[in-house]
């Protein structure tokens, strides 16, 4: 007879958790392995977005890559354009860098308003490389020793995005959002520890420009408290809205065109775009460190969306919101289509609240809220497809109708339903 005590003490030959806290533990001829265990391991050989192999015959052009982001993200060219040169750069300085000739990192920082797309760029990037991943916002960071979370946590995540393949990881894309909230405050006391801002900025550095830090793997089953990563080949792209840089940079450009020989013209200055004119200068004024600013050396800067581009995003974009809802309607044996009309009103709403891209998702919903709470209702009448259409008015506060019909004949009286989110 076998004494229960004897089983509670056999542990996984992998992690080392005991048989109590897994599901199963599975023998071997000389040793035990966990179910959770057998998971991680099928995942990393029967992985396939992500790949090791890494051959530049794989690697896509400038053109590939900019193509593969014009499907998803709208307008801004000039930003896609130069995200692609730096990517294709840095992951051939990953294959080809030597001894002979030292090639410096491809980091990149983008500035631009809420909802342009900054984020978007990065990940539809990482998708077509097929490299991990990992997004870090850089409110939540501080140093080492105080409360909040330490740089070194990005990579930790980058680690997680594919299970601890610490070569892989070392090829991935870190997107550092919010850089901005970390500049330097000019009004702060000399003589009090900035954790927060300047600290974090000069925490940064190491990181980015390339070095090898430890890493703590308390999120792995490695038994190994701390493991080496090599962060030489690791893409950093930070981003932030820089709120004020812009009424900045106006008023510079506006001073350089005093003078006898200066043209006043009100027209030629409306016609200069602030985003032609940022400089590194400009981040450095800002609060950036010009350490950190100097190890970013791409600078792209995006541009406000208009309200065509909101028609576009909602029409073409792959991360558009309207496939999605009607895939929910879907779901309610429901097909959802939308006037043009309605499209353009969203459009023109979208671009009043100054939320970019990202107002675009609340405006829609907000419309869809009575028909999605009464979907499965309308599924049981029998209701096959419903039609938002738009009165003839000229007012972005009209009401759209939706049409309900079983697919041959309108089935329901016109519903009213205003549409909200208008600035």
């Amino acid at each position: 007879m076998t004494d229960t005590t004897d089983k509670d003490n056999l542990s996984c030959g992998f992690c080392g958790k005991k048989r109590f806290e897994v599901k199963k533990l599975i023998a071997g001829p000389n040793s035990y392995i966990c179910n959770e265990c057998i998971s991680i391991s099928y995942k990393i050989i029967n992985e396939e977005e992500i790949t090791d192999d890494f051959e530049l015959d794989e690697i896509p052009t400038p053109e590939e890559i900019k193509a593969h982001l014009d499907e998803t993200v709208i307008s801004q060219e000039y930003a896609k354009e130069v995200l692609s040169v730096c990517a294709y750069n840095h992951y051939k300085k990953v294959l080809y860098s030597t001894d002979d000739v030292k090639l410096d990192k491809s980091n990149v920082i983008m500035v631009g308003s809420t909802g342009t797309g900054k984020t978007l760029l990065a990940q539809t990037l990482a998708e077509m490389l097929k490299v991990p991943f990992t997004i870090a916002d850089a409110t939540t960071l501080t140093e080492a020793g105080y409360v909040g979370e330490d740089v070194e946590s990005v990579l930790e995540r980058l680690l997680n995005a594919c299970d601890w393949n610490v070569d892989l990881a070392q090829k991935g894309i870190v997107f550092i959002d919010e850089i901005d909230k970390k500049a330097r405050s000019k009004e702060s006391n000399a003589s009090t520890k900035d954790i927060s801002g300047e600290g974090v900025q000069q925490a940064l550095l190491r990181l980015i420009e390339g070095t090898t830090v430890k890493v703590t793997t308390n999120g792995s089953k490695r038994m190994d408290q701390f493991i080496d990563f090599d962060t030489s080949n690791v893409l950093f792209i930070c981003s932030g809205a820089f709120v004020g840089l812009e009424n900045k940079i106006k008023t510079r450009m506006k001073v350089k065109k005093v003078g006898f020989n200066s043209d006043i013209s009100k027209n030629k200055v409306a016609k200069v775009k602030w985003q032609d004119n940022i400089t590194q200068q400009d981040l450095i004024t800002y609060g950036l460190i010009p350490e950190l600013v100097g190890r970013l050396p791409n600078l792209i800067t995006l541009d406000e969306l208009t309200e065509s581009d909101m028609v576009q995003i909602l029409n073409e974009s792959k991360a558009s919101v309207l496939p999605q809802v009607k895939k929910l309607l879907e779901y309610d044996e429901i097909e959802l289509s939308f006037e043009q009309q309605y499209i353009k009103d969203i459009a023109k709403m979208a671009s009043r609240s100054k939320t970019g891209a990202r107002g675009l998702k609340s405006i829609v919903e907000n419309s869809l809220h009575n028909i999605m709470f009464r979907a499965p209702k309308l599924k049981e009448n029998g209701v096959k497809n419903v039609f938002f259409k738009q009165y003839p008015t000229k007012s972005v506060d009209s009401y759209p109708t939706l049409v309900y019909t079983n697919g041959n004949e309108k089935i329901d009286s016109e519903y009213k339903i205003k549409l909200r989110g208008k600035s």
